[in-house]
């Protein structure tokens, strides 16, 4: 696990991403808002869930 710290209104990008059939996809940018928020920016191909939604299912 990579943790990193960002001050509010920065990003983190996060690039070279392949799907399963070696397509190249668009870079994934996270946004920190000052307000605690987030905002991710990806390929509608990327699924992005909470964990707790994921835990449900368990």
């Amino acid at each position: 696990m990579l943790i990193l710290t960002r001050k509010p209104n920065s990003s983190i990008t996060i690039t070279n991403i392949y799907d399963e059939n070696g397509h190249k996809l668009q870079d994934i940018e996270i946004n920190v808002y000052a307000d605690n928020r987030i905002g991710i920016i990806a390929d509608g191909s990327v699924d992005i869930y909470r964990s707790e939604i994921l835990e449900l299912g368990d």
